[in-house]
């Protein structure tokens, strides 16, 4: 099994998202991979839009549409469990289309970070 599809099974898996060391410690139970070995088949999957990175818990999630496409990701993690969702884009690129700061900053590609608390931690 290549790499990619591995950390891809790996993640679909797993409700959660995962660290890429929490990834790698999965991966090791089906091969010996290296943790470059991991970061590099999360770098190529995040850039194919099949996985989305969240910046609060540094964990990996899969992209609700399961195909390969460039979209701009909004997700909404949990402060206290670190559960993450994707969001739907659609009001969020409206939004942000309307910035008056378009001028310095081009706004075509973003990636959007809520973080909140689940309902299950309320």
């Amino acid at each position: 099994m290549k790499n990619n599809a591995l950390v891809l099974n790996i993640l679909k898996k797993n409700s959660k998202g995962l660290t890429a060391y929490q990834i790698l410690n999965q991966a090791q139970k089906f091969k010996h991979v290296q943790p470059m070995t991991i970061y590099r088949a999360l770098k190529d999957l995040n850039n194919q839009g099949l996985i989305h990175k969240t910046n609060k818990n540094k964990t990996f999630h899969l992209c609700n549409t399961f195909e390969h496409h460039e979209h701009n990701a909004v997700l909404a993690v949990c402060d206290d469990c670190g559960v993450a969702e994707e969001l739907n884009t659609n009001l969020f690129s409206k939004v942000i289309k309307n910035l008056k700061s378009k001028k310095k900053f081009n706004f075509n590609n973003f990636n959007l970070e809520i973080t909140t608390t689940c309902k299950e931690c309320i």
